[in-house]
Order: C-alpha cells, then structure tokens, then sequence
C-alpha cells in the first residue's frame, strides 16, 4: 500500500498537491462563476433560496472546461486511486462547486458528512475536493476530523471544533476523501473568494444523482477519450428499448468490466 492509500485509510482524508496548473486553473475559475450564476437564477426561480447562495450544483456543460478537468483525474492517476477507494470501478456521482465568502452562509457550513446511511463495511462513495484558491486558515477552508470515517455517528459539536484539522493548500490541489468523514467548509475571515470543486464518485453500480450522458448528449459523449466516458457513467447506462439492450458486447449500455 503506497503512502497516499494509507493516508486516506488512516485519516479518512489526503491531498495531493499542486496537480492543476495554468490556464487550466483560472478556465474553472471562470467557469465557476458561470455555473453559480445559471444554479442561483434556477434557486430564485423555484424557490430554493435557504443557504444556497454561492453554492452550484451538476455543472457540467459541453462548452466548459469541466470534462477537460475529468480527463486530468486519469491523467493524474486518481482514477486508480479512487478505484481503490471504493473497491471498483468509479463513475460520476455528482459534480458542484461552492465559493465560501464571508458574506454567505451556505449550508456546507453545517458538521456532515455526504452519505446519509452509514455503511461500516464498504466505502459508498468517494470525494475529491478541487482547490481553486488557496485553503488557508483565515479564508475558510475545509475542516475534517480525522478517522471521523470510521464513526456511526455524528461527533458533538465540541469534539469537532476541538479535534477537526483544517485542509490547508495551494490552489490547484486536491483533496480525496471518504465520504463518510465528517467535515464542514470554515468560516471565510477575508475578503477574498474561497472556490472549489465538488466531485463525488461511486461504483459504476450506484445510481448518479444526475444523468450526465443524456444531459450532455450521445454526441458529446462519444467524443470524449474512454477515461472521460467512463467516468461520465457512459459504460453503466441503463437501457430503455429492447434494440438498446441487445446489442454486441461492446456496445452495451452495461458493460461487463462494469462490476
């Protein structure tokens, strides 16, 4: 077991630093403020107001630079770490983004952890947390209490504010985590914004919270290299004719390597 499989099996939690670099960095960036602005007017449309500000949510489009960050994560090997992670084959659970200003109270400021069932047995899900900004002390950054990943249930809010670490580093890191820690974004003490990404990743298995390939269009998809389809949930489809399900073996909706 290498370093970083230890860290995350001790802790519940580990970064890997200084992964994204220019020009990359500042396209999410933008691409951020895009996807906050369309979730907010959909928010305010609907009425889904309450400590949502600054929060987006399955922000993936064609046109960003989101699928470009996706092909990076096989690039990078956090694919194979993710894989081990969670025991299979990971897809695309959920993909969001947050700006933590001292202006907001989001909900991400609660003490949770983004599994509601506790399983002891199997990791559920896996998160990788993408660092826009530098995470420091004073800006707000994320919080974890480590080992938190291997506890039923929720810690008092003492011992979190007594035990919890704070996830300091440079933009462009990225943190991976046990979905089951529990964790809480800080409170930002500056006047400067606090952005990250958001990418939750099960078993091809698990259904998605979001339909990624029929939102993003078969075209689209099948443009995409086969690291990016994967993780797209392009593999683990379910199919809704019976021409789609019978098809040749690998142009399955459901593939066998699948698990």
């Amino acid at each position: 077991m290498n370093a970083l499989h230890e860290t995350l099996q001790r802790n519940g939690y580990a970064c890997v630093p200084d992964l994204i670099a220019q020009p990359l960095l500042d396209h999410l960036r933008n691409d951020l403020a895009t996807a906050i602005e369309r979730c907010r007017q959909v928010q305010l449309e609907n009425g889904i107001t309450q400590r949502t500000e600054q929060t987006a949510h399955h922000i993936i489009t064609r046109d960003s630079h989101f699928p470009e960050l996706l092909a990076r994560f096989a690039d990078w090997g956090l694919v194979d770490t993710l894989a081990h992670m969670l025991g299979g084959v990971p897809i695309l659970n959920s993909f969001g983004g947050l700006n933590n200003l001292n202006s907001t109270d989001a909900y991400v400021r609660n003490v949770h952890r983004d599994v509601r069932s506790w399983s002891a047995e199997s990791m559920q899900m896996a998160q990788a947390l993408v660092l826009l900004d530098d995470f420091t002390a004073d800006n707000g950054a994320t919080l974890f209490l480590p080992g938190s990943h291997g506890a039923p249930h929720k810690p008092t809010d003492a011992i979190f504010e007594a035990q919890a670490h704070t996830a300091l580093g440079r933009a462009g890191s990225i943190y991976l985590f046990d979905s089951r820690i529990w964790h809480a974004a800080g409170v930002n003490r500056t006047t400067l914004p606090r952005r990250c990404l958001t990418l939750t990743f099960t078993r091809s298995h698990f259904k998605p919270q979001f339909d990624y390939c029929r939102a993003l269009g078969e075209a689209f998809c099948v443009s995409q290299p086969p690291a990016v389809q994967q993780l797209l949930g392009w593999y683990a489809r379910t199919p809704t004719t019976l021409h789609e399900w019978y098809q040749p073996e690998d142009q399955r909706f459901y593939r066998k390597n699948q698990g």
